[in-house]
C-alpha cells in the first residue's frame, strides 16, 4: 500500500484514512526500510509523521526549509478542520476529514502497548513528557518506554540551536571546548540521544516541542540515528539501506499538555465542530498572536482558489 496526498498551499497532506495509515505504519515496523512512502513512492528509512495545521502551513510560507521538512515527511496528518476546508476549496479530490494528532498518537500508543513496542516521549520543561507517559501507562499497563524533557531550542535560519544558558541551568556536563563551539553541543546531544534510542530498542519517538522546533529536532535526531546505524553496520559487514532500523518519529505539538493533564482536553463535540483552536485559546490566551495566522491562512486559500484552477 502506498499513501496518497493532496496539496494545500504547497504542502503535501496525506489523503488516506486513519485506519489505512495505521496499517501502513504497522507494515513498516514489520518490514522496515523496504516499505514505500507517500507521494513519490520513495524507499522509507526512518519514518517521519508530521501534523500540519493552518498555523504551520502559514509558517512554511516564510520558512522554505520548514516547508521542505513537511513535504519530505512520510505521513502528514490533516490536523484540524481548517486544512480539510482548504483542500475542499483547492482540490477536486479533497481530504475526507481531519485526523487530530493527539488521537493518532493515542492509537499508536495503544498498538505499541499491545505489541510490546518500546516508545519514547521527548517534551518541554517541567517533566511534562514524564507526566504524560505516566498517564498513558495508567491506561496501558503493558506500555514499554521512557520519557524526558527536551532542550530549549531556537531556530536560526535552517539550523537548530540550543540555548547555552539553558544547558548550564540544567547542570549538564559540558566541556569548555563545546561551549566555545555551540554546534558541537547539538551534535553531542543528538549522538547521545541516538545511542539511548538504539540501546533501549525504541521504535516510536513522540516529540512534543511545538512547531517548527519539533520538526527540526526530528530532522537532527533522524540524521544521528542514521549515522549511528551506518557506523555500527560498517564495523561488522557491508552497509546497505536495509541495515537502517525501523523507527517512527512523530511530532505531536501540545499533546503532552492534554495527556498529562496540564490543560483540559476539549470535549469531543468541540473537536467535531472544528473549534478546538477556540477551546485552546480560552485556556491559553497568550496563543492569540499565533491564532491570527488563521486569518492569513484563509486569505491565502481564497487568493489561490480564485487565481488558480483546481490542481492535485
Amino acid at each position: 500500500m502506498r499513501l496518497d496526498t493532496v496539496k494545500v498551499l504547497g504542502i503535501s497532506i496525506t489523503k488516506n484514512s486513519k485506519k489505512e495509515i495505521l496499517e501502513f505504519l504497522q507494515k513498516y515496523l514489520e518490514k522496515g526500510s523496504r516499505v514505500k512512502g507517500q507521494g513519490s513512492g520513495k524507499t522509507v528509512k526512518s519514518l517521519v509523521i508530521v501534523t500540519p495545521n493552518p498555523e504551520q502551513i502559514v509558517y512554511a510560507k516564510r520558512d522554505p526549509h520548514f516547508a521542505e521538512i513537511l513535504n519530505q515527511a512520510d505521513v502528514a496528518l490533516p490536523d484540524g478542520s481548517g486544512v480539510v476546508w482548504a483542500s475542499r476549496q483547492l482540490s477536486p479530490k479533497p481530504l475526507g476529514g481531519a485526523i487530530p494528532g493527539i488521537e493518532f498518537m493515542e492509537e499508536l500508543v495503544n498498538w505499541a502497548s499491545d505489541q510490546h513496542v518500546p516508545v519514547a516521549l521527548i517534551g518541554s520543561w517541567g517533566g511534562l513528557a514524564v507526566k504524560a507517559l505516566d498517564c498513558l501507562r495508567k491506561k496501558h499497563p503493558d506500555l514499554v518506554g521512557w520519557a524526558e524533557d527536551g532542550p530549549d531550542i531556537e531556530i536560526n535560519g535552517e539550523d537548530l540551536r540550543f540555548k547555552i544558558e539553558d544547558l548550564r541551568i540544567r547542570k549538564r556536563s559540558i566541556p569548555k571546548s563545546l561551549i566555545l563551539n555551540p554546534k558541537s553541543i547539538e551534535e553531542d546531544y543528538f549522538e547521545k540521544l541516538a545511542v539511548r534510542v538504539k540501546e533501549t530498542g525504541v521504535k516510536i519517538v513522540f516529540i512534543g516541542l511545538g512547531a517548527p522546533k519539533q520538526e527540526y529536532f526530528i530532522e537532527n535526531l533522524g540524521d544521528s540515528v542514521k549515522r549511528l546505524a551506518k557506523k555500527q553496520k560498517i564495523q561488522t559487514e557491508p552497509y546497505t539501506l536495509h541495515a537502517l532500523p525501523s523507527m517512527i518519529f512523530m511530532s505531536v505539538g501540545g499533546s503532552f499538555d492534554e495527556i498529562g493533564g496540564r490543560i483540559s482536553r476539549a470535549p469531543k463535540w468541540v473537536s467535531h465542530l472544528g473549534f478546538k483552536w477556540a477551546w485552546r485559546l480560552v485556556l491559553q490566551p497568550w496563543r492569540i498572536k499565533r491564532q491570527l495566522s488563521l486569518l492569513t491562512f484563509v486569505q491565502l486559500v481564497l487568493r489561490e482558489k480564485f487565481t488558480q484552477p483546481f490542481h492535485r
